[in-house]
């Protein structure tokens, strides 16, 4: 995985394994709403519910990106519960 693939931030911040959906959206360039249509379709962007919060997964985002920069299908290679 390519390490400059998602803007570079304090290094505080690129300490925290996961991202809020707004930073997400601003990472990506895609809007809140996107991600989350994204996600329920099966897409592997790294989703996490956590009671009513949603995070992303910093490099299973990261990663998703890049093979969608590449043209390469993603597919999930773990099994993490979804929450809907």
């Amino acid at each position: 995985m390519r390490a400059d693939l998602l803007p570079v931030a304090p290094p505080a911040a690129l300490d925290t394994l996961t991202v809020d959906q707004n930073e997400a959206a601003r990472l990506t360039n895609l809007s809140a709403k996107t991600l989350g249509r994204l996600a329920d379709a099966g897409e592997p962007v790294g989703r996490v519910k956590i009671g009513r919060r949603v995070l992303y997964h910093r490099a299973k985002l990261s990663a998703w990106l890049l093979a969608r920069a590449e043209g390469k299908a993603v597919v999930e290679t773990g099994s993490e519960p979804s929450a809907h």
